[in-house]
């Protein structure tokens, strides 16, 4: 039977794993988001010089 301390150590391990797996989502999630945001500035700007080169 496996020590309590052993069990204490891989249930800290898969803890930490699980922390590491969710904070690389967000961080996916969030660069994806700031991406889009980045890209409907872009997207704006250039609707802004296409009207002022207009005029």
């Amino acid at each position: 039977m496996p020590e309590p301390l052993h069990l204490a150590a891989l249930a800290a391990a898969v803890i930490a794993l699980a922390v590491a797996i969710r904070c690389a989502i967000d961080t996916r999630r969030y660069r994806r988001q700031t991406e889009a945001s980045a890209d409907r500035a872009r997207q704006a700007l250039a609707e802004i010089k296409e009207i002022h080169r207009d005029h």
